[in-house]
């Protein structure tokens, strides 16, 4: 009968259980002592294999069984009464009625299945998927990915699908490029968070919708034909690490990645991109900039106006291997943009539908949909052929030519179409994400076969949570003003939030009008901190936003250059830390301090644990506004400052940024490690560094010193073990603020 549903228990192991009815399977799987994984679908159904869930780090072609628990620490629960008791100290109770379950916390409610019906489980609640869950007035939410507007998106509803919004305004536009159905719940009782394992276009409402009928609730729905999801308990922090654990290990970036990357839109769009390319390099050596990296625009395929993938154009680029040998010879490594799709004249067109290497029409034909200037064809990556063929064009049209990095962009698969159809036999438009996957997965194999001994280096734009495991991203196509500015800050750590911790923006903005000087400023200071440094543009009036896009301001640009460059071996370190740990390089405050004032949004952020950086989103203000949170003390040209309090530091848009260093760090700064002492105790610290482009750092040929630091009240004895191969012999001082003596053991 439909809204009532009496399961029954058909099935039980030691970590999972499995109930029935009216045709449809409830299955619980314990897989941790603090995860539980959900999964309601029609009895005797054939789930679609997942490409978000790889605990083992594989990267596979053909995805993971949607319903496997190969490489899970699966926990065995102690049953009492219908309840489930994790070592996490959360309890699940189940309900066999519309099969509603129940987490507790210390005897308290953390949060349940919406009663009477929480699932869409004879179509009560129309087509798809659906679970609603309970929603209280004071709760917090964090993640989805990269959503813009406030870092707490409770109350709020998204779309999660990915959308080539060029041009999108970061407060308020939605969705954007990301599809990752995951959140983090905070409540007075604890945090949870939740991960919808679909790829599938989705919904999830945070408290906009309300109904008379119910109790408040938030709720995800799917056009998925089933619904499996995963429960993570623990802090904010502990939710983010199992989830990204979940999703695969990311790859540690090889180093020059960290250095200024540039970028534009206007060089390879211009018919003398030559000249342009060589007066960047003349204007490198004038300015004295550091400069490793350039992402070179898709306007290097171009044929008359519109762009052509693997073309060079011969006529902008005579010769292309040259022109990367002069880039690599300044120690520049060409980024080069790539897409999926092939316009319908595309030289190569006719060749690639003959071979069936396109997502079809029902009848056999390739689908043509809108791309950029015209029409096109998604090749279809779960095609072994195509997906080789692609492997094929990177190595000889790029690698081969000296390039050794890859930008894949453009791949949100704009396709809504229900009846295009995969190689693989699934519809098109619910493996979105998953070909983003698989196109970025080629690359990266490309990329890996022609260079094994290197870490790979690759860019993604669009995605789930899977390109983790292979890429670095950005925030797409923002604008160049003070608002992007601001909200763009929200949508990076909403990313580090939702397990993309490699990620960066367009400083400057990509797109509207050529950045003032002091919008531009803001950016690069920004900029300073994130994983990814790049100024990229398409500015309206065909310009080109560089460092030097303003002679008057390159003396305040070299300052904030320089600012990164000495903030490199923390970086690099910090981004060690990431990969090992499953920790963001940028985080929120609120991600490690439960301060009541930074529960709001916060124009700063942790960059790894040990600083804190304020930034101004606003023009005309010359002083940054920080919380420093309670718990630690804080650090700054020769202050010391207590936590808990509001405190203002001077930021001209002309001065490098102003950092606060968190008591009980040793921090390095190239030359020597300085010492950020607590009160009284021992603390701890690492630093990690190796040869930055090979996997030798596995085998132990690295520096990773380990710093112990013991303060009493006269002394603060510093000592240290390399548990790395690499000798090292650090220098240390003592930060200026403290006026005890230092000694090394």
């Amino acid at each position: 009968m439909k809204f009532y549903h009496k399961f029954e228990q058909v099935g039980a192991g030691a970590s999972y259980r499995e109930y029935t009815a009216d045709g449809v399977t409830a299955r619980l799987d314990f897989i941790s002592g603090s995860a539980v994984r959900v999964a309601v679908f029609k009895t005797g159904k054939d789930l679609q294999n997942t490409y978000n869930i790889c605990p083992s780090g594989d990267l596979s072609h053909t995805g993971r069984k949607r319903l496997d628990t190969a490489d899970f620490p699966l926990f065995a629960p102690p049953e009492t009464d219908g309840a489930f008791a994790l070592s996490c100290g959360v309890k699940v109770s189940v309900n066999t009625d519309n099969f509603l379950l129940t987490f507790y916390k210390d005897n308290e409610v953390l949060f349940a299945d919406r009663a009477p019906i929480a699932y869409n489980l004879e179509r009560e609640f129309g087509l798809g998927v659906c679970h609603f869950v309970s929603r209280e007035e004071n709760e917090h939410i964090y993640g989805c990915g990269d959503k813009g507007g406030s870092l707490d998106k409770s109350g709020r509803a998204f779309r999660i699908e990915t959308t080539d919004c060029m041009g999108y305004n970061a407060s308020s536009t939605d969705p954007l490029y990301k599809h990752i159905p995951f959140y983090i719940c905070e409540n007075p009782v604890g945090c949870y968070g939740i991960f919808y394992d679909t790829s599938c276009t989705s919904y999830l409402d945070f408290g906009r919708e309300i109904d008379n009928y119910y109790e408040p609730y938030k709720y995800f729905k799917s056009d998925d034909d089933c619904l499996v999801y995963y429960v993570f308990f623990g802090s904010k922090l502990e939710v983010i690490q199992q989830f990204s654990a979940l999703c695969g290990k990311q790859i540690l970036p090889p180093k020059w990645s960290f250095d200024y990357c540039a970028s534009t839109m206007a060089y390879t769009d211009a018919e003398n991109s030559s000249e342009e390319f060589a007066a960047f390099l003349d204007k490198i050596h004038e300015t004295g900039l550091s400069c490793s990296g350039f992402y070179l625009s898709s306007g290097y395929t171009s044929i008359g106006k519109n762009r052509y993938v693997f073309n060079w154009n011969t006529g902008k680029f005579p010769s292309p291997a040259q022109f990367i040998s002069d880039f690599a010879g300044e120690g520049i490594h060409i980024i080069p943009n790539i897409k999926p799709a092939f316009l319908i004249d595309h030289p190569m067109y006719a060749d690639l539908a003959a071979r069936g290497l396109f997502i079809k029409n029902p009848d056999g034909t390739p689908y043509i949909t809108q791309f950029w200037d015209g029409g096109g064809s998604y090749l279809d990556f779960t095609n072994p052929a195509a997906f080789d063929f692609w492997k094929e064009q990177v190595t000889e049209k790029l690698l081969d030519l000296g390039i050794d990095a890859t930008w894949n962009d453009n791949n949100e698969f704009d396709i809504k179409d229900t009846d295009a159809v995969c190689f693989s036999g699934e519809k098109a438009h619910t493996l979105r994400p998953t070909l983003t996957y698989l196109m970025v997965l080629a690359s990266y194999e490309a990329q890996v076969e022609k260079r094994p001994e290197l870490r790979p280096f690759l860019s993604t734009r669009s995605g789930s949570s899977a390109v983790r495991r292979l890429a670095q991203t950005w925030s797409g196509d923002n604008r160049s003003e003070f608002c992007d500015l601001k909200y763009c800050h929200n949508i990076g750590l909403t990313m580090s939030m939702s397990s993309l911790m490699f990620y960066g923006h367009d400083l400057g903005g990509f797109t509207g009008d050529m950045p003032s000087r002091e919008l531009l400023l803001r950016w690069l200071q920004h900029g300073v901190f994130e994983p990814r440094f790049t100024i990229h543009s398409w500015n309206k009036d065909g310009s080109a936003t560089m460092p030097w896009s303003y002679p008057d301001i390159i003396p305040a640009v070299q300052k904030l250059f320089e600012q990164r460059r000495s903030l490199l071996p923390y970086l690099y370190s910090t981004a060690f830390k990431c990969v090992r740990d499953d920790v963001p390089m940028n985080a929120p405050l609120l991600l490690y301090y439960d301060d009541e004032e930074l529960k709001r949004d916060v124009d700063a952020m942790m960059v790894g644990r040990d600083l804190l950086v304020p930034f101004v989103f606003s023009p005309d203000t010359h002083s940054a506004r920080v919380y420093l949170p309670k718990g630690d003390i804080w650090y700054r040209n020769g202050r010391k400052y207590a936590g808990g309090q509001e405190v203002y530091a001077p930021c001209e848009p002309a001065d490098a940024v102003p950092c606060f260093f968190r008591g009980g760090s040793v921090f390095p700064t190239g030359e020597k490690f300085v010492v950020y002492p607590i009160e009284n105790g021992t603390f701890t610290s690492e630093f990690f560094d190796d040869d930055g482009t090979t996997y030798a750092y596995k085998n132990g040929d690295c520096v990773l010193l380990e710093f112990t630091v013991n303060c009493t009240e006269t002394a603060v004895e510093v000592s240290y073990t390399n548990k790395g191969k690499t000798p090292a012999a650090p220098q240390f001082e003592l930060c200026s603020a403290d006026r005890r003596k230092l000694i090394i053991k």
